[in-house]
């Protein structure tokens, strides 16, 4: 069986390519080349990448063969220069910067290669959480740089919580009296496992103390 896997391996290794291949050794290669989904009306021929910065043309036509065993009649490549940033810094603005530029090939393939169709229910890769977080990451992105212009949003433009909401309302509870405080309720698991980790911890504490003296 691995005579065989051992054969394979080596008549794919010496099949000829239809162009001069190069002679650049990599060994142990750390490169990260990202496929692009098509624009709409891309014809199924073309395919896009971004590429690391030292690729040229001739290293990608060879990587796709080689790697993929994909040939291309053809390579275009161009640099995208990222647009001026600025650094955030504990909530203020901070130095402003360019981010390294990013270098994308596209290139012309023999055989055309049509992506699949988005999945419709994408909740099997946590969509809606991705989606929250990108949300507040923004709001947040968005006070910082009010903040940094010096004029931070007022109490009544902040939107309230869900959480406060929460807490709004169970307080209103407790000083309408349909709700009574009882000091001796059962917590939720949540708590019950965090007082267990906090005895655990005061019982190392203390028999290290003991330890020592």
């Amino acid at each position: 069986m691995a005579t065989k896997a051992a054969a394979g391996v080596a008549g794919g290794a010496a099949r000829a390519a239809p162009f001069r291949m190069g002679e650049k050794k990599v060994f142990l290669p750390n490169h990260v080349i990202t496929f692009v989904r098509p624009k709409a009306n891309q014809p199924p021929t073309t395919a896009t990448f971004h590429v690391p910065l030292t690729f040229n043309k001739l290293d990608f036509r060879d990587y796709l063969w080689n790697v993929y065993n994909v040939e291309v009649t053809s390579v275009r490549s161009f640099v995208n220069q990222m647009q001026v940033r600025q650094r955030s810094f504990k909530g203020f603005g901070g130095k402003w910067y360019r981010p390294r530029s990013q270098k994308m090939m596209v290139v012309d393939l023999v055989k055309p290669f049509v992506w699949p169709e988005e999945p419709e229910d994408k909740s099997a890769w946590d969509h809606d959480m991705f989606t929250a977080i990108d949300k507040t990451h923004k709001e947040q992105l968005d006070m910082d740089f009010e903040r940094t212009r010096g004029t931070p949003p007022l109490r009544p433009e902040i939107k309230t919580t869900d959480e406060r909401l929460l807490l709004r309302q169970q307080a209103r509870e407790l000083m309408n009296g349909t709700r009574k405080w009882r000091p001796g309720q059962a917590l939720d698991p949540a708590w019950v496992k965090v007082e267990a980790d906090e005895a655990v911890s005061a019982r190392t504490k203390e028999g290290g103390e003991s330890t020592s003296s």
